[in-house]
């Protein structure tokens, strides 16, 4: 599907079509950018910083996962707290990469990628990557149904050698998905999904670092309840590790190591109230309340403290988010769609709203 140049009508929210050969090179740059936005912030390559920013994308969401072909050119891109919480996405982000080669740093990880080999990116988690002009088969996973099958196994970052025979099947598979999916109907697409997501991960997981949980299913469960009990309580000033292990009924050193990867829950709970701060601060529509205000209703005490984990986190002041909130229109609405598209897929897996 291509639309003429300055054509308005969005694209339906099952499929987005998008390349920046649609408009004259002058615009090329920007429009890329904002194609990209939810996944990452784009810039030019630093061994050729004066050239243009070019790509296409084609992204079809097959229930709960996307999946469609991407190009570039010579680019950089950067994954930090506040492109998490801008874009909206907490899935996990797959490449086969067909021509082309990438080199990231996944928070500390240092990986490769060339052709023929797959990686994986958690979008929950940064990273900052350089790619070489080429193309790839890109997916969009559900991290509910991935790390029910990884058990507790660290994703980010993983690379699947070309011709390994797992990175051979896994191609094979994907190249084929994403050929047939056009022409399947809703019922074949329901009937592969489940099935789709489970090789697809179980494939990654395989061959990921680190040590699944005793029992991954339970491990799984109680983690995820123990979030949903951290999201519903940040605003509460007591709430710590030792309410949690009370309240759960597990032991000090359980809870650590169920959560030891995300640098313990104590962790968690200080950075899940400076992402709903920031997400509050950074609302188009302007908070309504003042900075202090707003972290005493995180359950922060001390302004000053907030401050300098709000700074340490995002690399601003609490008032520089609020101020760039105010002074961020939608760049051009002929890219709405863009935003419709992410948005519906990040519902439906109930991942919340992308700020419009």
């Amino acid at each position: 599907m291509r639309q003429a140049r300055g054509a308005t009508a969005p694209v339906a929210a099952e499929e987005l079509v998008l390349s920046t050969d649609m408009v004259e090179p002058d615009l090329r740059s920007d429009l890329w950018r904002e194609i990209s936005r939810p996944f990452f912030e784009t810039t030019a390559h630093p061994d050729d910083s004066a050239a243009g920013l070019e790509g296409s994308i084609r992204s079809r969401a097959l229930g709960a996962l996307l999946i469609g072909p991407t190009s570039f050119n010579q680019q950089q891109y950067s994954r930090d707290r506040r492109s998490i919480l801008q874009g909206g996405l907490d899935q996990y982000f797959v490449q086969l990469f067909v021509a082309g080669t990438l080199e990231a740093d996944c928070e500390g990880e240092a990986i490769s990628v060339g052709p023929g080999d797959i990686c994986v990116f958690d979008l929950a988690r940064t990273f900052r990557s350089r790619v070489r002009a080429g193309s790839t088969l890109s997916l969009v996973l559900p991290r509910e149904r991935v790390d029910r099958v990884a058990g507790g196994r660290n994703l980010h970052g993983l690379v699947l050698r070309a011709g390994a025979p797992v990175t051979r099947l896994l191609s094979d598979f994907i190249v084929s998905l994403s050929h047939v999916s056009p022409a399947m109907s809703d019922d074949d697409l329901r009937a592969i999904e489940e099935s789709a997501i489970f090789l697809i991960a179980s494939g990654l997981a395989r061959h990921a670092p680190g040590i699944a949980l005793e029992d991954p299913a339970l491990g799984n469960i109680l983690r995820q309840r123990i979030l949903a009990f951290i999201e519903a309580n940040l605003s509460d000033p007591g709430l710590n590790p030792a309410v949690l292990t009370s309240r759960f009924r597990v032991s000090r050193a359980h809870l650590y190591r169920m959560f030891a990867g995300d640098g313990g829950v104590a962790t968690i709970i200080r950075e899940k109230r400076l992402d709903a701060s920031f997400r509050e601060l950074a609302s188009p529509a302007g908070p309504s309340r003042s900075i202090t205000q707003i972290a005493h209703e995180q359950g922060f005490s001390n302004s000053a403290q907030f401050h300098r984990a709000f700074r340490a986190r995002f690399g601003m002041a609490p008032g520089e988010a609020r101020d760039a909130a105010a002074a961020r229109p939608f760049a051009d609405q002929r890219l709405q769609h863009v935003q419709v598209h992410f948005d519906r897929y990040a519902q439906q897996l109930g991942a919340g709203s992308l700020p419009k």
